[in-house]
């Protein structure tokens, strides 16, 4: 039994990733919001890169995607993770009219969009566990604009390339505030790591 409902729940999953990536592809034509053309590329730079960050995001109540662009990994996120809470922030109002578009076009219950800049001045409903972002900013700078909106025992974790460019980025960080681990991934089409910070 428990058997069948794991793989109902994985055909689920594949189905709803399947819908978005078309959504992408169709919304794409008129408004350009990622820089791919072709459901393999999607599949292969944008799905399977965001895919990464799970085995890091299973155990959050609540998740906040910083800048979440076409919905990645927040959506990624909400679709694998039904039990977390995941709110989207995306200041580009047709990025984030799409994200709002897909989370009714799959009934995702668990996801939502904040449509404007994440800034120290911004308040929400609740603090959040994770705070993420793909590409977004060095984390130092994303680490600013959100730090007061990281529960107490929540952590940064931020989707990074090249490790020479993360190690930059870490030199940066004040050694008695942070400690931080830096976890490859196993993703071989991008050079991808993701980055978690912890306050000290």
């Amino acid at each position: 039994m428990r058997r069948h409902n794991q793989i109902k729940n994985q055909n689920k999953t594949n189905e709803l990733t399947k819908t978005f990536v078309e959504e992408i592809l169709k919304f794409n034509k008129a408004h350009n919001i990622v820089g791919r053309f072709t459901e393999l590329e999607i599949n292969l730079l944008d799905i399977l890169d965001c895919k990464s960050i799970l085995p890091h995001t299973k155990s959050a109540k609540n998740v906040l995607d910083i800048g979440s662009g076409a919905g990645l990994p927040g959506l990624i996120i909400a679709i694998h993770q039904p039990q977390t809470e995941v709110t989207m922030s995306e200041k580009n109002k047709k990025k984030a009219y799409f994200i709002k578009k897909t989370i009714r076009t799959l009934q995702l219950t668990n996801a939502k969009i904040l449509d404007e800049a994440i800034t120290p001045k911004l308040i929400t409903d609740n603090k959040f566990d994770i705070v993420t972002a793909r590409a977004l900013a060095p984390a130092l700078k994303i680490i600013k604009m959100s730090k007061h909106l990281l529960s107490k025992e929540g952590k940064f974790l931020f989707m990074k390339g090249a490790i020479e460019k993360i190690n930059e980025e870490v030199a940066q960080l004040e050694n008695n505030t942070y400690s931080y681990t830096i976890h490859k991934t196993k993703n071989t089409e991008t050079n991808r790591h993701i980055l978690e910070i912890t306050q000290k």
